[in-house]
């Protein structure tokens, strides 16, 4: 791991910048240190402080969000540990998978924003679409569950969840914008407005994003979105919050001259709508009921330019349209009550009834569209059975249309072992039903005379759930010394009854699903977050993962499954204020020998990137302002997500009014 000879000189750079600047440590007790534990809302449904989790989570607030230098939140995740990242268009738009196993698709995490799932079943499952809901500066909070999840969020947290929380309404009055131009033609721009008071708020938010992509990418990738929150306080003790928002992506995807993936542009959309009503009974109870429906739109559709299937069938099929478009519909309704029965025991129960509707002829044949309908129970208990003992414990049960039913529970012990150090250890099963397009998918294309069907895509609706047994050990530390926290996660993961698609050579040899891999995801992670002086912070973690395959459909798979993830890998962030107004920002991963996406069974590679910012604050105007200037991928070019796309050296220079 030659590369890894980069971490210890970059963190000397830091050290040697910082010396002159001690720690201050006078004015912080250890006990107001570790009063200031922070808490996660989404790993258990419960408020819980990060030591009380059952699991590993990673928080990336909005302050380390702005120093990252990060234009989405895919790119933010390459720092966090476990999680493999592309910035590429190619199948969907940038995407973040925890553990590998994404395919051309990372369908094996749940993605919610503000507590809505965000995934497309279009997308066979995946959230790239998701990802980009929101602008980073309209997100306070990023919660990041490494590790199973299924007991409280059901099957599409099968390896994880991400939480993405936007900004209180009440917190953004005034105008803001950002505008930010650079190398390989970025461009983006953003304006924010709020209105109101602390019993009525208003936010509007509007955005697009721009480049030119990956070297050996075709097209410019364009980002567009508007979202619209607001909150209104009903009576002292209930709320109701209520946001809007589309999103547009237009980016190109193909290759140049290739008949079955030509060069073209394409469209993927979005829109939604969500409510959200919150009640406090008593100081021990509140319930809450969220609402919400989402659309996606895909347009992306070629001509078969090539007259070999018209030799060799003897058909005319030169010119056909190649279609991937189609449309979504997801409807979501959910109840959650919440109580503490004693000093020591809290739970939460709730149900959620959900119905996607996905239409697509050419995905879907004769059929045209897939409706799946899900009813969801959930509950989570919280017990304090000893001193220093917590037992987390949960479960969901899951009935779905297709007849993939599953049930998935959690058990979680922590142990405070010490004042600031907590011990967790946990099983938990989990079940992801396949997606509608793994399950239903028939992809025909016909001649020009609509007859003579070419048969690319089978499946005969029997696919069944997969299935994970996570087993896992946790450390997590909080202590005053050098403001050090630590969070350690080690796992065995053994997923059975795996779907995996073969290595197609339509017609002769369609594409197909099939419920056929098996495999064991071993290894540990840590994260380490510290302050060497009063003017510096550092966030460093590694990662060791294992993924071997006991059965698959092809070699390939394998390849593409156990290569999916490096065996090693490390992530360092650390931010130092030069003097007051002046910040100066690195951040620096590397991974090593992955496969990640690339179709093929050549050599691995390796992935390795240094991001650095300079950011300059100050008040223009009465108004709050920052000039930064970002050089993202500073050293050689760095092969992202497939090993043909190239992330070359880029610097911006950003400004923000009134963040």
């Amino acid at each position: 791991m030659k590369h890894a000879v980069w971490i210890p000189f970059l963190c000397s750079i830091v050290s040697a910048a910082s010396a002159q600047v001690g720690v201050d440590t006078s004015g912080t007790t250890e006990k107001d240190f570790l009063g200031e534990m922070p808490i996660v809302l989404s790993v258990s449904r419960l408020a819980q402080r990060l030591d009380e989790t059952p699991g590993a989570v990673t928080i990336l607030d909005r302050q380390f969000i702005r120093q990252s230098g990060a234009r989405d939140v895919a790119d933010l995740l390459r720092l966090v540990p476990g999680f493999q990242t592309t910035t590429s268009f190619e199948t969907e738009a940038p995407m973040a998978t925890y553990h590998g196993r994404s395919d051309e698709w990372a369908n094996r995490i749940q993605v919610l924003v503000d507590g809505r799932s965000v995934y497309a079943g279009h997308l066979q499952g995946s959230a790239g679409l998701g990802w980009q809901t929101l602008a980073l500066e309209d997100i306070e909070r990023i919660e990041v569950l490494r590790g199973s999840n299924s007991a409280a969020y059901g099957a599409r947290a099968f390896l994880g969840v991400v939480n993405i929380v936007s900004r209180d309404v009440r917190e953004t009055m005034g105008a803001a914008a950002t505008l930010s131009v650079g190398e390989n033609k970025v461009r983006d721009a953003g304006l924010r407005l709020g209105w109101g008071s602390n019993a009525t708020s208003f936010r509007l938010s509007a955005d697009v994003r721009g480049d030119d992509g990956l070297r050996n990418a075709f097209g410019k990738n364009q980002v567009s979105r508007f979202n619209a929150s607001s909150r209104f306080e009903l009576d002292g003790s209930s709320e109701l919050a209520a946001r809007v928002g589309w999103l547009e992506i237009n980016a190109g995807r193909g290759t140049p001259g290739d008949a079955g993936n030509n060069a073209r542009e394409r469209f993927l959309g979005s829109q939604f709508v969500q409510l959200d009503w919150h009640k406090t009974l008593d100081e021990d109870r509140d319930l809450a009921v969220s609402v919400s429906r989402t659309e996606h739109t895909f347009r992306d559709a070629f001509p078969l330019q090539t007259t070999a299937y018209d030799e060799l069938f003897g058909f005319p099929y030169a010119n056909i349209a190649i279609d991937f478009s189609g449309q979504e519909k997801n409807d979501a309704l959910s109840l959650q009550y919440t109580a503490r029965s004693s000093a020591t025991t809290r739970y939460v129960v709730g149900a959620e009834l959900r119905n996607e509707a996905l239409t697509s002829r050419s995905s879907f044949d004769t059929a045209g569209g897939v409706v799946t309908s899900f009813f969801r129970l959930f509950g989570n208990l919280e017990w304090r059975f000893a001193p220093d003992w917590i037992l987390n414990a949960g479960a969901m049960a899951e009935r779905i249309s297709d007849g993939s039913d599953s049930l998935s529970p959690r058990v979680m012990v922590n142990w405070h072992v010490a004042e600031g150090q907590t011990l967790r250890a946990g099983v938990s099963v989990a079940g992801r039903p396949p997606s509608a397009y793994e399950k239903y998918a028939d992809r025909k294309y016909y001649d020009i005379n609509g007859k003579h069907p070419l048969v690319w895509v089978v499946n005969d609706g029997k696919l069944g759930a997969e299935r994970v047994l996570v087993r896992e050990l946790g450390y997590y530390a909080k202590l005053p010394y050098m403001a050090f926290t630590a969070d350690v996660r080690a796992f065995h993961e053994e997923i059975s009854n795996g779907v995996a698609n073969n290595r197609s050579d339509p017609p002769d040899l369609p594409e197909i699903y099939r419920n056929t891999e098996a495999s064991t995801i071993r290894g540990l992670e840590y994260q380490v977050g510290f302050q060497p002086f009063a003017a510096t912070r550092v966030m460093w973690s590694q990662t060791w993962t294992q993924i071997d395959v006991s059965n698959s459909i092809d070699p390939i798979r394998t390849y593409r499954t156990e290569g999916g993830v490096a065996p090693r890998a490390a992530s360092l962030s650390v931010v130092h204020t030069i003097a007051p107004g002046w910040d100066l920002s690195l951040g620096y991963n590397l991974s090593d020998s992955i496969a990640l996406m690339s179709s093929d069974d050549g050599d691995r590679y390796v992935l390795e990137r240094t991001d650095v910012r300079l950011a300059r604050s100050f008040r223009w105007a009465g108004t709050r302002a920052e000039l930064a200037v970002t050089v993202q991928n500073l050293g050689p070019s760095s092969r992202d997500g497939d090993r043909k796309f190239y992330f070359d050296q880029r610097a911006n220079i950003g400004l923000r009014l009134g963040f």
